[in-house]
């Protein structure tokens, strides 16, 4: 049979277009090779994949599959060894390492069998619970890991109510980001099902509700798919984000004022040393009339905190390994510590916030971008891209 080639780009248009979708956060997007000598009796298109892709795909999950695995595997393994020294620190990153090993189990592991199979072929029940872990995993990380910056905020800025801190409040806390995470997730039953695909005879796969010909669509036209990808962005990555950056924020500011704090009481504490110094020669003048038979005795000078003890008798004399200068600090170790301290807060909230922007916000955006500009998925660029907004999903 023979059809021209506008009747084909139709025809693969068509099929392109009811195969996006919003809310499927990982869903295998396909490359497509069409050819004349692909058309079948019937006029329909066979479909195939570009192999040298596909090959490149499974590598790329393969590796972060095993990277993800072995790190957290080590670190879970670390903090067991270490449990007699374990702090709720360790608990929240336990769990953190947790969450990561599920993204990789549910999120990746399925999606590279995936990618090796083609088609989904495990059901209409598989491909439910596929499509709510799949998720799960990124959600999880991500009230994990607000509940570890809760905890740190508590710790720093009200040292007062950390002394009453339980391990059961620990514990509660990561009940709550489990319990949320789930319910975030949700939705996935409801969407996605083990269907066939329209204009394909007897292909099935796992896909969104979105075929209104056959009377099992999901999202109302044109609002719903928009809700869909704008409540999956607010909750997974707005919201989390939104937290860190008030907690991390307070943190780091109740640092740097403690900092100052310290800073202002050691000026304040060398200026009554500097004034201790100077009575202390006056009296070492005053006392040139004692009987010269007895400076030769020892004279000791023991320094105790902001207290002087003299032994021996005789002529007073201070002697100080160093002066009185600029650089001289009793306290320095507490000073340099919270230096130290604050340099490294700054830090991890840095590192923390930056990461969560990077491996979050491309996706979130394209999603939003796909689904709030009415000719977005008709330009080259989300034809272009949409594959690697894919993978930086799975990464994620």
């Amino acid at each position: 049979m023979n059809v021209s080639m506008d009747q084909l780009n139709a025809l693969l248009r068509h099929s392109l277009h009811n195969q996006d979708t919003a809310a499927n956060l990982s869903e295998p997007i396909t490359s497509w090779v069409i050819n004349k000598d692909n058309m079948s009796a019937n006029g329909s298109v066979a479909v195939k994949r570009d192999e040298k892709l596909v090959i490149l795909e499974i590598t790329i999950l393969s590796v972060i599959f095993i990277l993800i695995v072995f790190g957290n595997c080590c670190v879970l393994v670390a903090i067991q060894l270490h449990k007699s020294k374990a702090n709720r620190m360790y608990y929240f990153l336990q769990h953190l390492s947790i969450s990561d090993t599920i993204t990789a189990l549910f999120n990746v592991l399925p999606q590279l069998i995936w990618e090796i199979t083609y088609r989904f072929n495990g059901g209409n029940v598989l491909c439910k619970v596929i499509k709510y872990l799949q998720i799960f995993g990124p959600y999880l990380s991500s009230y994990v890991l607000v509940m570890t910056a809760i905890d740190r905020y508590q710790v720093i800025c009200n040292p007062l109510s950390n002394c009453g801190w339980t391990p059961s409040r620990s514990k509660l806390m990561i009940k709550i980001a489990w319990i949320v995470s789930l319910m975030c997730c949700s939705p996935q039953l409801y969407i996605f099902s083990y269907q066939e695909i329209p204009g394909n005879p007897g292909v099935y796969d796992c896909w969104v509700n979105k075929y209104p010909k056959v009377k099992i669509s999901t999202f109302p036209k044109p609002w719903g798919e928009r809700i869909y990808v704008t409540w999956y962005a607010i909750s997974v990555f707005i919201i989390p984000f939104m937290i860190l950056t008030v907690t991390h924020y307070h943190i780091c500011r109740e640092i740097w004022l403690n900092l100052h704090k310290k800073r202002k009481s050691f000026r304040l504490n060398k200026n009554r040393d500097n004034v201790s110094m100077k009575a202390m020669k006056q009296n070492e003048l005053d006392s040139d009339s004692v009987n010269s038979s007895q400076t030769n005795s020892a004279n000791v000078l023991v320094s105790v905190g902001k207290s002087f003890r003299f032994k021996g008798r005789g002529k007073l004399e201070v002697s100080l390994d160093k002066d009185f200068g600029d650089d001289f600090s009793p306290r320095t170790h507490s000073i340099h510590g919270l230096s130290r301290a604050k340099i490294k807060t700054v830090k991890i909230t840095v590192v923390v916030i930056l990461c969560y922007i990077m491996c979050s916000t491309p996706f979130i955006c394209v999603q939003l971008w796909a689904y709030w500009v009415p000719t977005a998925q008709q330009s080259h660029i989300w034809n272009d891209y949409r594959e690697l907004n894919r993978k930086s999903t799975t990464i994620i």
